[in-house]
């Protein structure tokens, strides 16, 4: 009941705090209150409304769009006998099984039903939700309630895993793993921008110079080569040549290494190859040809009026990085033996456990949509060309 009420109370504030903005944005409530106006009609803060009001459309599309796609890769009678007729039970335990998992899984009823069900367990509502299971006693069938937990997204229940023989919920599924895909990932990211961005600079400091040839010549290497050939290679070299360890444990950092090195010199030609392309375009414009006609330092030109520019591009970059490591990465956790949120992609669809799917889609889809709002947030902020004003 506690759930409920916070839940909800938390949801009321949200929706008032939205409708209170708006009202004062068009001046119906404190139109003449300057400190209420530059708080709650801010313009970067209705832009923000505006972005996260498409993007919710957005989802909603891409969560019905999933809705039918799923149904037809996963029909509910086939999925059922993936997951429960290898149990060797009786035909009618099988289908009192299989109904009690089509209910479950919101798969009874008629296609709006299922899909109102679908968008119920997603949406960020409190709910309660029962595992249950049939089990016999004194010859009958009876449901066995396993544990009821409150959610505010419900994404169903696994079966058939490891570390989950008999079921349950994908979320206790997923967290663990998304952890260890962001320890990995995180670590990867920092090395990769503190790899990139020096990269970039001494590319462009040093345009056509023998670094900059030999920054080209490594981007265009990558470029040309299949991301999971270049994986391999970086597998041979890092576990082969330099004798690191090939399988992954969480608890040896040691073995962290393949995977991080791998992620990190293959961003870095990415993000080295944007700035270059930045930093050589403002060494061209007008004031900085200005700027060196006053006598300015070289040194200073690129730190003052150079660096500061060509970074604001890619400070866009850094959250969708960041949320971007939560959601690991199928290659390199498969080759490195990595069990994180990547590989549970395949695993879901090896072992027909859709909900399992789903979850990993509609997360990597909310994580999409928050990193770009952060990202254009971010971007509006340092960049003195960018004006929210009224």
């Amino acid at each position: 009941m506690a759930s409920y009420l916070i839940g909800y109370t938390i949801i009321g504030v949200l929706v008032i705090f939205v409708v209170f903005s708006v009202l004062v944005k068009k001046r119906i409530l404190f139109g003449n209150t300057v400190s209420v106006q530059k708080i709650f009609g801010h313009p970067l803060l209705h832009y923000s409304l505006r972005r996260i009001g498409s993007s919710l459309i957005s989802i909603a599309l891409a969560i019905i769009v999933t809705f039918f796609l799923l149904r037809l890769a996963y029909p509910a009678q086939a999925t059922c006998l993936k997951l429960f007729a290898g149990n060797h039970v009786s035909e009618d335990l099988f289908k009192l099984r299989c109904d009690t998992w089509k209910e479950e899984m919101g798969f009874s009823g008629s296609v709006l039903q299922q899909l109102g069900t679908f968008f119920y367990n997603i949406l960020p509502l409190p709910k309660n939700i029962c595992r249950t299971d049939i089990v016999i006693g004194n010859g009958t069938f009876s449901y066995e309630i396993y544990s009821c937990r409150a959610f505010v997204i419900n994404f169903g229940t696994i079966y058939n895993l490891p570390g989950f023989p008999d079921g349950g919920f994908v979320i206790d599924y997923m967290l663990p793993r998304m952890m260890t895909s962001f320890k990995v990932g995180i670590i990867a990211t920092v090395l990769e921008l503190g790899l990139g961005y020096p990269f970039g600079i001494l590319m462009a400091r040093y345009q056509n110079g023998i670094f900059d040839k030999i920054g080209k010549t490594y981007i265009m290497t990558i470029d040309a080569i299949p991301g999971v050939a270049y994986y391999y290679i970086w597998m041979a070299i890092l576990c082969g040549l330099f004798a690191l360890p090939r399988v992954y444990d969480p608890n040896n950092f040691l073995t962290w290494l393949p995977i991080i090195l791998t992620m990190g010199f293959t961003g870095m030609s990415g993000i080295g190859l944007w700035v270059r392309r930045y930093m050589v375009d403002e060494f061209n414009a007008d004031y900085v040809k200005f700027a060196r006609s006053k006598g300015l330092e070289e040194g200073r030109i690129m730190r003052i009026h150079i660096l500061r520019n060509a970074v604001v591009p890619l400070v866009r970059t850094f959250p969708s990085a960041v949320i971007g490591a939560l959601m690991g990465t199928y290659y390199l956790e498969n080759i490195y033996n990595v069990d994180g949120i990547g590989r549970a992609i395949i695993v879901a669809n090896s072992s027909y456990n859709s909900s399992l799917l789903v979850a990993v889609i509609i997360v990597s889809a909310l994580l999409s949509v928050i990193s770009y709002l952060l990202g254009d947030i971010v971007t509006a902020m340092v960049d003195p060309r960018i004006s929210f004003t009224s």
